[in-house]
C-alpha cells in the first residue's frame, strides 16, 4: 500500500486522513508543519509572556 502525497493533499483532506489513521506519525507531523506554515505570524512566547496571557484571559473570565 503507497501513501498519499501529503505535501499535495489538501490541508482539510490530511486533516481527515490523519483522523482516520491516528498512528501516521509522519502525516500529523506534515499536517503541523503545514499549519504552522499558514501563520507565520505567531511568535514564541516566553513562558512568563505565556503565564501573563494565561492570566489575562482567565482574568477576564472570572470577572
Amino acid at each position: 500500500m503507497t501513501k498519499p502525497n501529503f505535501q499535495q493533499m489538501p490541508l482539510d483532506h490530511l486533516r481527515a486522513y490523519i483522523l482516520e489513521h491516528r498512528n501516521d506519525d509522519e502525516a500529523f507531523h506534515i499536517y503541523i508543519d503545514r499549519k504552522r506554515a499558514q501563520s507565520p505570524k505567531q511568535m514564541p512566547m516566553t513562558i512568563e509572556e505565556a503565564e501573563a496571557e494565561l492570566q489575562r484571559r482567565f482574568g477576564q473570565e472570572a470577572s
